[in-house]
């Protein structure tokens, strides 16, 4: 039996804003969740309990910090981003 294959287009956008809006809302993100500081070009990703302030960037090696996967850990370098306008979606 064949098996169909359907094609599918879809977008992957990030949770984004500025740092200051970041800042301003604080908000906490989801376990897992990427979003994006548009204006320093920076990621986090959410622990589910921690707010944006109290999360450490991906990448953020000077203080021992980034993304562990595995024993693999993910650096802003190892990802391609296309950040698109900065629209906020906080």
């Amino acid at each position: 039996m064949a098996t169909l294959r359907k094609r599918i287009k879809a977008v992957i956008q990030l949770r984004r804003a500025t740092e200051a809006e970041w800042i301003e809302h604080d908000p906490v993100l989801r376990l897992g969740e990427p979003a994006l500081s548009t204006d320093v070009n920076k990621l986090k990703y959410g622990d589910g309990t921690s707010t944006w302030s109290e999360l450490k960037y991906v990448g953020d090696y000077s203080a021992g910090n980034g993304l562990v996967l595995d024993d693999y850990e993910l650096s802003i370098d190892d990802l391609i981003l296309d950040c698109g306008t900065s629209t906020t979606v906080i």
